[in-house]
């Protein structure tokens, strides 16, 4: 049964109007951590919206991103934060293993960066 008021998508004026208390908002899918240039606002995207509702940190994408890679990365992200790492060195160390394991190019591990604080 579904919320036909609901169309699936989360926009950044949606997420304004949450109350959060999060250390960290990881958004995997393409893009997200683009905006758009707003007069007298400045760029206004989901990173900025998350940070607003509450969250410490943001880790976005810059741009298009596989899905295999991006998975992985996630993986080996989360794992790194669970053995105690930071966020910064659990995402450094996440795409070091990308490009020690078939995903040399750029294009796999670069879109992704925290924005926020990264201890």
């Amino acid at each position: 049964m579904g919320n036909d008021s609901e169309d699936g998508f989360l926009t950044a004026s949606e997420v304004f109007g949450l109350n959060l208390n999060a250390d960290l908002v990881a958004l995997s899918a393409c893009k997200t951590g683009l905006g758009v240039q707003s007069a007298g606002e400045g760029v206004v995207g989901l990173s900025r919206a998350f940070m607003y509702a509450g969250a410490d940190s943001v880790m976005v994408s810059l741009w298009s991103v596989a899905d295999e890679s991006t998975y992985k990365l996630m993986v080996k992200f989360f794992e790194g934060l669970k053995s105690g790492k930071t966020k910064m060195t659990a995402l450094k160390d996440a795409k070091d293993y990308l490009r020690e394991n078939g995903y040399a190019s750029p294009f796999y591990w670069a879109p992704f960066i925290i924005i926020g604080e990264v201890e």
